[in-house]
């Protein structure tokens, strides 16, 4: 199908801007594979190299009536994984809708720290490319506007932009410091209604480090985009036509569409069972006492410590949040129009599951009002907050074992790192964790010390320098590393697994760090099994990021149909009660006259995935770090397969060798590509 691309060159200071059509590519990470490894082939050099070309566009459903349909995503390859990376921002491809364009990409690299303009017009695209000092990026960063941060440089653009697009829809996105200083800086936007943010509407294209990437390899530091452009986007069945969305899923629904939607997200907007909502409210519900905590020591408690801190979850995270967010009824969307309104406010504060864990109880903070502050600072700083909540976490436990003196990472004093505290004093405790996790976030994000400085670089790479400066602190056979809880891949890549105590979580894959695995909590399935569940889960991960489609939407987007058949001379029938059909597929096939085996190109993709990155060094090896193996150990024990659990208890690292090698070996067989130990 065809695309509409444009190409800023920051080395030859030029524009192009032309249609892009190539068998096969259906999306934005389908294209940002094409340019990756057949154009550019970035897998040669570095990823802070200009020839990582960022690759930023929106779904061919982006202009529908279909709620979820406006994610902007993100692509490129990770300088913290090593490989190829997809990372999406909500709502966001709303407003990028009114530039006419459907894909932006970034190569070279500006002299200065540049901010890309792109403003769509009936008949004509105008651009930009506007410059900063470095000092007055700085200086904005420290503190403008009241705001420091992502915050601050995201009101002086608005400032510096809003009367350009006055009466026109227009977004920003932007970094934050930790976006020159980490690995693992995050791109942040805020919708925009009447000149001013909206509370609450704010998303991140945070995971793998695509703030770094941008700010690092290109000196972007923003890109401010809208307009008034408005243009014919589907050949065949228009789906800006709510009649004829309607029309289209009767055959589909045997209810109306919108009440489909709004049943399968009703997890995400507020469940009458379990009087709460959103990301933040159901999955505590859910883990409950799995929930990972201080810095995922759950390997080592026993059931009763762990249920003993989730009901100081329940209490000071979960009540607060109840009686704040949901009674009150403040929520709102990611800025397009959505019956999900997933996104709850309290106090000013978007409060969302995984952020909230990470720079929460993983990190020794279990009451919501501290948790506010860090992560407040930690996104102000650019980080993707779940990242920086498992360095944070894990430098809190060297600390609390004297691996680390606080004064060595700039911390004023010692973190109360412990279950003993928490139990004790939970909000005071929680108040001096917080407060720390805040200043280390800043340490590390204006690389103030020779630590804090290291700490950007990820928890696997620091920890290979602690081990030869620190090596007598260390208890014997013993690597700093064993503290740190992270996927690998080659000798130095690195993501933390999202906030789930899930086997699927711990797998080196393609991509990691993402939902593009089985991150069901609570079970142990066998090898096999669980490759058979990550396959799965990738393809319809990579559909939801390829189309930038939220993953919210996923319930609905697989439907169930009843069909029927005429009885034979004999009076067979030969046909199933039902049927499952990908919408996607329907919606390829009757807004763009595009046929296609969704299962079959995911396959092919992730299989291009896997070749990128044994090209680029970054090949999947065996958990590193003793906390990992004790993760998969002790969910053995604690999810109910004595069978595993007998092995790990006779010889741990075999077994988990066992456990990974044989995963592996099934998904290198479903994705076709040799991606084994």
């Amino acid at each position: 199908m065809e695309l509409k691309t444009l190409r800023v060159d920051l080395d030859e200071k030029r524009v192009v801007f032309k249609p892009f059509e190539k068998e096969g590519i259906y999306g934005v990470i389908d294209y940002g594979i094409y340019l990756h490894s057949e154009v550019y082939r970035s897998y040669q050099v570095s990823p802070y190299d200009s020839r990582n070309v960022l690759v930023v566009g929106l779904g061919p459903f982006a202009g529908s009536v279909l709620p979820g349909s406006h994610r902007l995503t993100f692509f490129f390859r990770s300088p913290l994984y090593g490989t190829l990376y997809p990372s999406t921002m909500g709502g966001a491809a709303y407003t990028f809708l009114k530039t006419g364009v459907d894909i932006l990409t970034v190569t070279g690299r500006a002299e200065k720290p540049a901010v890309i303009v792109i403003e769509g017009a009936p008949g004509q695209l105008k651009l930009s490319v506007d410059y900063l000092s470095e000092e007055k990026l700085w200086e904005v960063w420290k503190g403008y506007g009241g705001k420091e941060g992502v915050y601050a440089l995201s009101q002086y653009l608005l400032e510096l932009y809003g009367e350009r697009f006055s009466g026109k829809e227009f977004r920003i996105a932007c970094v934050g410091p930790a976006a020159y200083t980490t690995n693992y800086g995050a791109v942040f936007s805020q919708a925009i209604r009447e000149g001013k943010f909206v509370e609450g509407a704010e998303d991140w294209a945070a995971r793998g480090g695509s703030g770094s990437v941008m700010a690092r390899a290109h000196n972007v530091v923003g890109v401010v985009f809208g307009g008034d452009w408005e243009g014919k986007r589907f050949r065949a069945l228009d789906l800006s036509n709510i009649d004829y969305v309607k029309k289209l899923f009767s055959q589909v629904y045997d209810k109306p569409l919108f009440k489909v939607i709004a049943e399968k997200t009703e997890k995400y907007r507020y469940n009458p069972k379990l009087k709460t909502g959103g990301t933040f409210g159901g999955d505590y519900l859910a883990e409950k006492d799995k929930t990972p905590v201080l810095n995922w020591q759950i390997a080592y408690m026993s059931r009763e410590e762990r249920e003993k801190l989730y009901r100081v979850i329940e209490e000071y995270y979960v009540e607060v949040f109840n009686s704040e967010a949901i009674e009150t009824k403040k929520w709102t969307t990611c800025g397009e129009p959505c019956p999900a309104v997933c996104k709850k406010v309290r106090e000013g504060y978007k409060t969302d599951y995984e952020p909230y864990n990470a720079n929460g109880p993983l990190s020794g903070s279990f009451y919501l009002k501290a948790s506010d502050l860090a992560v407040k600072t930690v996104d102000a700083m650019g980080f993707d907050a779940i990242e920086f909540g498992g360095v944070a976490a894990w430098v809190f436990e060297l600390i609390e074992r004297g691996l680390l003196q606080p004064e060595e990472v700039g911390l004023k004093e010692k973190p109360d790192f412990n279950l003993e505290a928490v139990l004790k004093n939970p909000v005071e405790t929680s108040r001096k964790n917080a407060e720390l996790l805040s200043q280390l976030a800043k340490k590390v994000a204006f690389k103030e010390g020779e630590i804090p400085s290291l700490l950007g670089e990820g928890k696997r790479r620091a920890a290979k320098v602690f081990d030869e400066r620190f090596a007598e602190r260390l208890p014997r056979g013993k690597s700093y590393r064993d503290y740190a809880v992270y996927v690998p891949l080659g000798e130095d890549g690195e993501v933390n697994p999202t906030m789930y105590w899930a086997m699927g979580n711990f797998m080196p894959l393609p991509v990691q760090g993402k939902y593009w695995t089985y991150y069901k909590f609570g079970v142990f399935p066998e090898p096999e099994e669980l490759a058979e569940r990550m396959f799965e889960s990738a393809v319809a991960e990579f559909w939801y990021d390829n189309v930038g489609w939220c993953r919210f939407h996923r319930r609905w987007m697989r439907a169930l149909s009843e069909v029927s058949c005429e009885l034979s001379e004999k009076g067979v029938c030969n046909v199933p009660l039902k049927w499952t059909k990908s919408v996607l597929e329907l919606l390829f096939l009757k807004a763009h006259g595009e046929r296609l085996n969704a299962e079959e190109h995911g396959r092919r993709v992730l299989s291009k995935l896997a070749d990128y990155a044994l090209k680029a060094g970054y090949h999947p090896v065996f958990p590193d770090s003793e906390r990992v193996l004790d993760l998969i150990a002790s969910a053995s024990r604690e999810f109910n397969r004595e069978d595993w659990a007998e092995k790990f208890r006779e010889n741990k690292i075999k077994a988990v060798r066992e456990y990974v090698s044989r995963t592996l070996k099934r998904y290198s067989e479903l994705i076709g590509a040799e991606w084994k130990i």
